[in-house]
């Protein structure tokens, strides 16, 4: 008997007909506390929108009224003119909201979001229906009715509700978790390096909704195996699965047999791409010449956000540039008289896509650096291929000062105005280090290398090479905004401090 007269054992027909129904019955019951949940949080606050406009009528318009009492919408509709257009203005706002609120819950593509994430698809939500809402009053020509700072006020409290009624609804989640009422069933098929790290995924999981049932798996026989991949619709029968994480793609046909089982039954069915557990990088969906693709991804910063961070970089070199040039000529003062030489070093570095350009730093060493390199290599105090030494003898006095405050490295703002380097990333690597670089520590140079990074506020020069390498990486392929701010402000205490600098 082959795998898939195994997986599709024949059934009797009534028999199956219960097994499966019972299964989506019990999915539909659990499934049913949740939207009872979302529902009464999602009731909740559209009836603090509704109170929120009250008390602002009540406020704001009202109180030009005196002769109307001012906790009764009834007289109000009767005697004040302008609250029906108020009225339609909320109506058209709440249906508005509805629409775009459900049309982001369908079009998203991402099933479990952080409170900021959901707040953001609210908040687009909100700003995006008062927008058209105005228009639509533009065109009804009452508009002008409308006081401005009622609108606002308006906007901004809804906005501030919001945050409270997605804690709210967090909140509720997690208790309802934790106590058991709710819970997601996760069956992994294949125990190899994926599923394992799937399942520590699962367990470790800090909202508590993931309950581990065991693997399938034909090769492995632990505590944790609830059966070989031929038992998985017994399994299903037995017990209640919500999502099968899917963790051995390469295998098409037992997986194409399993798919035919499991489709009769209300279970999420999720297949761990191909290569995902060799290749650390990001990928995107697409959809080209009508196949599905997989896009490898080298980093998240790209499109407007590459436009964003170099608007960030233009503004912020020029701000620093101005900012600090009496610290500039202070510097170059001191290092004049500290040593003969130029006030500025020249270096060739290598950028983005290993493309070369000068980059510019405060001298902090004496003349004949370079030459002397070659008699001190083997001291070298640094793994891998860069040359770093605590107390190097060929930094001057004042050298040392400005080199432990990365004070050296602020002529680099003239790098960052002019392209060549960002305010935040990799640090540039010289032309002989790159030449040992392995594939893997080419990752680093698929961005503008930056003037601070996260290697820089995680330790700097007390790193190791392979330490370093990997935290490039990692702000390579999980570039956002808020990492940018987080090393942004940490950043400043590190040079203040002068830690791990030589």
């Amino acid at each position: 008997m082959n795998l898939s007269d195994s997986i599709n054992r024949p059934q009797h027909y009534q028999d199956q007909t219960i097994s499966v129904g019972s299964i989506a019955k019990q999915r539909a019951s659990a499934d049913k506390i949740t939207i009872i949940v979302r529902r009464t949080i999602l009731l909740a606050e559209y009836l603090g929108f509704v109170l929120t406009f009250y008390v602002l009528m009540a406020v704001r318009v009202v109180s030009d009224f005196p002769d109307v009492n001012r906790y009764n919408p009834i007289e109000w509709a009767r005697h004040i003119t302008v609250f029906n257009d108020y009225a339609l203005f909320l109506g058209i706002f709440l249906i508005l909201h509805a629409f775009t609120l459900v049309q982001n819950q369908l079009f998203s593509s991402k099933a479990d979001r952080s409170i900021l994430e959901e707040y953001m698809f609210n908040f687009r939500s909100i700003i995006f229906a008062f927008l058209i809402t105005l228009g639509i009053t533009f065109l009804l020509k009452t508009t002008f009715l409308y006081s401005r700072v009622t609108l606002v006020l308006f906007v901004i409290a809804i906005l501030i509700q919001t945050v409270m009624w997605l804690a709210a609804k967090r909140l509720t989640m997690k208790y309802l978790y934790h106590r058991g009422t709710l819970r997601n069933n996760v069956l992994i098929v294949g125990a190899g390096k994926v599923g394992i790290d799937v399942y520590d995924k699962v367990i470790n999981s800090s909202s508590k909704k993931n309950h581990f049932i065991g693997y399938l798996d034909d090769y492995k026989a632990d505590e944790d195996t609830v059966g070989k991949i031929i038992d998985l619709e017994r399994i299903l029968q037995e017990t209640r699965v919500d999502t099968i994480y899917i963790t051995i793609p390469s295998e098409k046909h037992i997986i194409e047999s399993m798919l035919h089982t499991v489709y009769k039954y209300d279970v999420d069915i999720r297949i761990i791409p191909e290569m995902f557990d060799r290749m650390s990088t990001v990928f995107a969906f697409r959809n080209d010449l009508e196949y599905p693709c997989l896009q490898i991804v080298k980093t998240p910063l790209r499109g407007l956000n590459v436009f964003l961070k170099r608007l960030a970089d233009i503004g912020g070199s020029l701000t620093l540039l101005f900012v600090l040039s009496p610290l500039f000529l202070v510097l170059a003062c001191l290092i004049r008289m500290g040593s003969q030489g130029a006030v500025f070093y020249k270096q060739q570095r290598l950028g983005k896509n290993g493309l070369p350009f000068q980059m510019v730093k405060f001298r902090s060493m004496f003349n004949d650096a370079e030459a002397t390199k070659k008699t001190l290599i083997n001291e070298n105090e640094m793994t891998g291929p860069v040359f770093k030494l605590r107390n190097d003898p060929r930094v001057t006095p004042i050298g040392r000062f400005i080199r432990k405050y990365s004070l050296d490295e602020l002529p680099q703002l003239w790098n960052v105005l002019k392209g060549d380097m960002s305010l935040i990333g990799p640090r540039p690597p010289l032309p002989d280090e790159v030449q040992k670089y392995s594939d893997y520590h080419w990752r680093r140079m698929d961005v503008l290398p930056g003037m601070t990074g996260l290697w820089q506020v995680s330790g700097r020069s007390d790193l190791d090479f392979e330490q370093w390498i990997d935290l490039d990486i990692y702000y390579i392929e999980h570039w956002s905004i808020s990492l940018e701010m987080k090393i942004l402000f940490k950043t400043i205490p590190v040079v203040i401090k002068g830690a791990g600098a030589y």
